[in-house]
């Protein structure tokens, strides 16, 4: 609208002006050196415009023609990043249907001219990982390492090769030389838990359990029972009778009450050859409600000598459970005595509770022991029942 309006009035303007300057045209003379230019107003207005117009239309052209060499100079590389592009998305595509070979070619040739190399390097890493070749996969994370803030991206998929390849010590070695910052996070606290866990280092996990929990890393039942798993694993890796006896005394009373850890601590005592002290220590731990069945399983395991007063004593406590693991205990204690067909009287009460294959296997080891061959062959039958678990 400002526009048309200052149209028209320069268009007044010139209807106004125009007929003065015709005439009254007036006299221009310009002198320049030896050169004398004469002419009227009007033709020098004239001249004036049109040369100011073509140094406009001048201007156009070279304004033109430098975008025209621009664009030029710069074809090669939108030709480059156009096909990038196209490897990339090949390569995003072949990662999700899990063509890992296809996945790192296109990947490795994308990352050249790409607009986020980083991301296809360490896509091409896990694409050659997944095929095993552990050299290459070093390879590519080198190249992202080459490239401004990869540091954290490179460091965390590296750790979590090297824990999958079982490479352990390696593993740790690059987890305790990041910076206290990066270790902080939720991902490398979850490789952290996952690397303790397979060196077997019960005081390392504890150290970083704290993290763990606040930052929710992993689901909330392994958090509540982190404590325990804790406790129980550093009992199991204890390397020396002295060890265990130690790390037991530690624990809270209360600690020591689950079946969990004691049965940890039980397990360690026979590792040591302390079955006397691990059989007291169990038969404690035995509730008089009914019997626990990961208990009773390690029962014959320190029994000695002493079956025939285990069997007595587990009688006197429990007159008739309803527990298939209860008489398993009954009838492997019978069997460590010799005493078969008191055995297999338990073993049938097992069955009849809770019929399962290696229950079946065991009565027909005992029958086989009487000479109950027929009875052992129709035991055997019962194996290939698939509806036994």
């Amino acid at each position: 609208m400002i526009r048309l309006l200052i149209y028209t009035l320069i268009v007044l303007a010139g209807a106004i002006v125009g007929p003065k300057l015709v005439e009254n045209k007036g006299y221009l003379l310009l002198a320049i050196g030896d050169y004398t230019i004469e002419t009227s107003v009007v033709a020098a207005v004239v001249m004036l415009l049109v040369g100011f117009a073509l140094l406009q239309l001048l201007e156009w052209l070279l304004v033109k023609g430098m975008q025209g060499i621009g664009l030029t100079w710069s074809l090669p590389r939108r030709w480059r990043l156009r096909s990038s592009r196209k490897f990339t998305l090949q390569g995003a595509l072949a990662l999700a249907e899990e063509n890992w070979s296809l996945a790192q070619k296109a990947m490795s040739k994308g990352a050249g001219a790409g607009e986020l190399p980083l991301v296809n390097y360490l896509a091409a890493a896990r694409a050659a990982h997944h095929q095993g070749d552990a050299e290459q996969t070093e390879a590519f994370l080198k190249q992202a390492e080459a490239l401004p803030g990869s540091d954290a991206a490179v460091n965390i998929a590296r750790i979590r090769y090297l824990i999958q390849d079982g490479e352990l010590a390696s593993a740790r070695q690059c987890l305790e030389a990041l910076p206290a910052s990066l270790r902080a996070r939720p991902t490398v606290l979850k490789l952290a838990h996952e690397l303790y866990q397979r060196q077997q280092d019960w005081d390392a996990i504890s150290r970083i359990a704290p993290a763990l929990t606040k930052h929710k890393v992993l689901p909330q039942e392994q958090l509540q029972a982190l404590p325990v798993e804790i406790e129980r694993g550093a009992l199991q890796a204890c390397p020396t009778l002295e060890a265990v006896q130690e790390r037991w005394q530690q624990l809270p009373r209360r600690t020591r009450k689950l079946d969990s850890i004691a049965l940890a601590y039980i397990e360690a005592l026979i590792r040591f050859q302390q079955a006397t002290e691990a059989r007291k220590m169990l038969m404690a731990q035995l509730t008089k409600s009914a019997p626990q069945a990961l208990l009773l399983e390690v029962l014959p395991l320190c029994s000695e000598d002493a079956g025939e007063s285990l069997i007595h004593q587990l009688q006197r406590h429990y007159a008739a459970p309803e527990s298939a693991e209860y008489y398993d205990c009954l009838a492997n204690l019978s069997r460590q005595i010799r005493q078969y067909r008191e055995a297999k009287k338990y073993q049938r009460k097992a069955i009849e509770l809770a019929p399962t294959r290696y229950r079946y296997s065991q009565l027909a080891e005992l029958q086989e022991q009487l000479g109950e061959h027929s009875g052992a062959l129709e035991s055997y039958r019962k194996l290939l029942d698939r509806q036994l678990a």
